[in-house]
C-alpha cells in the first residue's frame, strides 16, 4: 500500500468521488485507515472503535464535540459525524484554529453514502493543509471526535456500499 500525504489522500478520493458512489471503484479504507492512524490524534488505531460503546469512547477519549445519544450503542453505529470545515490562525505565532461542525450520514434512518464522503475528502483537505506546514502543532489542535468521524465516514462507506 503506497503511503500518500493527507492531502494527496484527499484529492485521490475527490478525484474518485462519483465512482465510489455509484459503485464502480471500492473505498480504499486501509489507505484511509492508515491516513488516520498516521495523525497521531487518537490513543489507538482506528479500527479498534468501531465495536466500541459511546459510553467508552465518551469516558475515555471524546472531546464532547460528537452528539452522543446512545451510550449503549456501539460507535460504528453513530449517525452524527463532525466535520473539520476551516483553518485558520497563525503558525509562526502557534495559533492554529481549526472550525467544525455536525454532520448527519443519515436522512430519517437512511444513509446518505454523500454525506459521509464529504466528511471525509473536506475533512483530510482542511487537516492535510494544516499537516503540510504544522504537523507537530496539528496533533495539539485536531479534535479526536473529528479524526473519529473520518474513520466512521471510511467504515459506514465500506459496509453500505
Amino acid at each position: 500500500m503506497e503511503k500518500l500525504t493527507t492531502m494527496e489522500l484527499a484529492d485521490e478520493l475527490a478525484e474518485a468521488q462519483d465512482k465510489i458512489l455509484n459503485g464502480e471503484a471500492k473505498l480504499d479504507t486501509g489507505r484511509v485507515y492508515q491516513a488516520i492512524d498516521d495523525l497521531g490524534v487518537l490513543n489507538d488505531p482506528i479500527s479498534n472503535y468501531f465495536d466500541r460503546t459511546e459510553d467508552e469512547y465518551y469516558e475515555t477519549e471524546s472531546d464532547h464535540y460528537l452528539a452522543l445519544t446512545n451510550l449503549t450503542g456501539k460507535l460504528g453505529d453513530l449517525h452524527d459525524r463532525i466535520l473539520t470545515n476551516h483553518v485558520d490562525g497563525f503558525v509562526d505565532k502557534d495559533e492554529i484554529n481549526l472550525t467544525y461542525n455536525h454532520e448527519n450520514a443519515y436522512v430519517e434512518d437512511n444513509y446518505v453514502p454523500r454525506t459521509d464522503l464529504h466528511v471525509l475528502v473536506y475533512g483530510l483537505k482542511a487537516i492535510g493543509a494544516v499537516e503540510a506546514i504544522a504537523a507537530a502543532d496539528l496533533r495539539n489542535v485536531l479534535s479526536k471526535d473529528a479524526v473519529l468521524s473520518l474513520g466512521l465516514a471510511a467504515h459506514a462507506l465500506a459496509e453500505n456500499l
